[in-house]
């Protein structure tokens, strides 16, 4: 549950850190690590891979927290300022004299007022604005097209970004960032990030030990292997879609889709979490419900045109599950999911 990028901005207009350029990923060069979805594929051909954004999974965490934030204020602090007022202008008795009654009324709309606007506005960048913020990796024309918060659309060059590991320090997580950089290749013009956000351990990379569960990496290296080896690469581990693309998520989904963030948690903690996720789920239901589906623009969706009959094709039905947009060719092909030991997180 990490909101950089929606809440605070990357910086940028900077020159690339030390440790950015020491921890780059290179788009031709492998890993040795296992490649993960983590329920971020919305829809993939032998064209484009589309992803979710990293907010997508506890969408609904801001709503309801601005929403309670809101709700306390107007529940408090309206009636203390409308009661001094109604006491200044000697409707109510009072003890006070009327100029302090009516400063003390004023001053609490004024607190009132600014703390409601700010939370508006968070309230603002998760509902009344997009369901989710898609990034397509086009491996046909090496691009890459991200929908940015404002509705616009970011297209650069799979070769020409520079991703990298992000470190997250409020949560001491990490996430892989691709960076836009400048002509010299050293100003940071913009960042976007991928869309998963777990734990890393940096030491134990630095001291050549393999980690048994890298999966911030193991998700970037799924986006890599579709990119340069192609969907053949990664499909048979994809079991869900998320069908976002041509309407909003259901009741059901979205209710789904924010406890299967503590899936792989002990049991105990899951428990404890519980109450957080129902009402997590519930801001989710009204973010989703206020907020509209973003589309590419038609010059995207020209350069993403899928083929008929590609066998790779799939997207999700209206639960999610993964299905062929073309059957009979992926039958044909033998394109198919195929159930391994790792189950996605």
């Amino acid at each position: 549950m990490e909101f950089t990028g929606l809440i605070a901005k990357y910086p940028v207009n900077r020159p690339l850190a030390e440790q950015e350029r020491a921890l780059q990923l290179h788009q031709k060069q492998a890993l040795h690590v296992e490649p993960h979805y983590q329920l971020s594929v919305i829809q993939m051909n032998s064209t484009f891979l589309e992803s979710v954004d990293k907010w997508f999974g506890w969408k609904g965490a801001t709503t309801i927290f601005s929403l309670v934030a809101l709700a306390m204020i107007i529940g408090t602090c309206a009636p203390i300022a409308a009661m001094w007022l109604l006491e200044g202008l000697g409707v109510l008795p009072s003890r006070l004299d009327t100029a302090t009654l009516l400063a003390g009324s004023a001053g609490m709309a004024v607190i009132a007022t600014l703390c409601a606007l700010i939370f508006g506005w968070t309230l603002c960048r998760e509902s009344f604005a997009c369901t989710h913020y898609p990034i397509r990796f086009n491996r046909k024309a090496r691009l890459v097209h991200v929908f940015r918060l404002n509705g616009t659309v970011l297209t650069a060059g799979w070769d020409q970004i520079f991703f990298t590991m992000g470190h997250l320090p409020q949560w001491n997580e990490w996430e892989v960032r691709g960076h836009i950089l400048a002509a010299d290749k050293v100003t940071v013009l913009e960042t976007f990030p991928l869309s998963y956000v777990g734990e890393f351990d940096l030491q134990g990379v630095k001291a050549g030990r393999r980690l048994q569960q890298d999966f911030v990496r193991g998700h970037w290296e799924f986006i890599r292997r579709y990119m340069e080896d192609g969907p053949q690469a990664v499909s048979a581990q994809v079991q869900f879609c998320m069908p976002i693309d041509r309407e909003k998520e259901s009741l059901a989904n979205s209710v789904e889709r924010v406890f299967a963030n503590i899936a792989g948690a002990p049991a105990a903690l899951r428990w404890i979490l519980w109450p957080w996720c129902l009402m997590v789920a519930i801001g989710r239901v009204f973010a989703m419900r206020t907020c509209k589906i973003p589309h590419f623009p038609a010059d995207v969706e020209a350069v993403c045109r899928v083929d008929i009959d590609d066998p790779y094709a799939i997207r999700g039905d209206a639960t999610g599950n993964r299905i062929p947009v073309f059957p009979a060719a992926a039958a044909s092909a033998g394109v198919r999911f195929v159930q391994t030991q790792g189950r996605p997180r």
